[in-house]
């Protein structure tokens, strides 16, 4: 079997000028964690993002404009492994540059990160201090041809070469678009929350929920208990599923450290409308809306 879904028509340039014009973006991650003091430290030294607001029990997170995440001290128990719920979250950075500046911050401070070369992203994993993953991406769809299932998951790149859908990132061919050194430079403004990857209590109706919001179908794929949806641009990896943690597994206790919610913030007023109508709401005229997916993860939509 073969799955031919294909970005051959990608123009290289930023993630922005890539997936101008897609169904909706994402807003601030919520997350519980044990420690607003070791979140904080993580979020701003080892991150490079500004803390945007505080108090005694949580902080928000970001850029100058924008708040990216946002943590609240609620948690008793770190991240852990099993549960359905968030499997990642990822920060997209607008260009080579940028990535590299995130990329050698965590170097420059020898905090732990797996780099990845996906063809259609390059990523580099890390951990916060309570063990929620996050992942820094530069998108790259221009890389990318089509998945390949015959013989394994694997990846066709625009040059024709079978590639697997993991490999090494060239950490070396990424500095090279380094601009300087400053480890007091913040992200960017243009940096953003590009997409969430969850662990499936049920793969098939979480697929289905979030085509009923309007997202678009890039890979089903229950042979390899996966699945991946774009929202109308090139890069089509902003909500991927999972249920490699097994099947039927609950949502993580409150008390343990994971994401509270997330946002989902529509291109428009009437898109949001539309979903909220294939979910089931009759009428609706409202301006923000909480709902939560089959697996429990709830969500927040709004519009611009």
């Amino acid at each position: 079997m073969e799955e031919v879904l294909s970005t051959e028509n990608a123009v290289p340039g930023t993630s922005h000028a890539l997936n101008s014009g897609e169904l909706a973006s994402f807003g601030a991650v919520h997350l519980r964690n044990t420690s607003l003091k070791k979140a904080t430290e993580f979020w701003t030294r080892i991150v490079g993002m500004r803390l945007r607001h505080s108090t005694n029990e949580t902080a928000e997170f970001g850029t100058e404009d924008k708040t990216l995440v946002v943590v609240s001290q609620t948690a008793t128990f770190p991240y852990q492994q099993g549960y359905s719920g968030l499997y990642h979250f990822a920060v997209h950075a607008p260009n080579r540059q940028e990535f590299a500046r995130m990329l050698y911050r965590l170097l420059a401070n020898n905090y732990p990160c797996a780099p990845v070369d996906h063809t259609m992203s390059r990523a580099v994993y890390l951990k916060d201090p309570d063990g929620i993953t996050v992942e820094f991406t530069l998108e790259t769809p221009e890389r990318f041809k089509k998945i390949k299932t015959e013989h394994g998951l694997r990846v066709e790149d625009a040059d024709g070469t079978i590639r697997a859908a993991s490999e090494s990132l060239d950490v070396d061919a990424v500095l090279k678009y380094l601009p300087d050194r400053d480890l007091s430079r913040q992200m960017s403004e243009e940096t953003r929350i590009g997409h969430l990857h969850l662990y499936a209590y049920d793969l098939e109706k979480l697929d289905a929920f979030y085509k009923q919001l309007g997202f678009v179908e890039f890979n089903y794929l229950p042979e390899y208990k996966y699945a991946d949806l774009g929202a109308g641009g090139a890069f089509q990896h902003r909500i991927a599923l999972n249920s490699w943690h097994g099947v039927n597994k609950p949502l993580a206790p409150g008390e343990n450290a994971g994401m509270e919610y997330f946002n989902i913030e529509f291109a428009s007023k009437a898109k949001m409308l539309e979903a909220v109508k294939n979910l089931g709401g009759g009428g609706e005229t409202g301006d923000s809306f909480r709902v939560s997916d089959p697996t429990g993860n709830l969500i927040v939509m709004t519009h611009r």
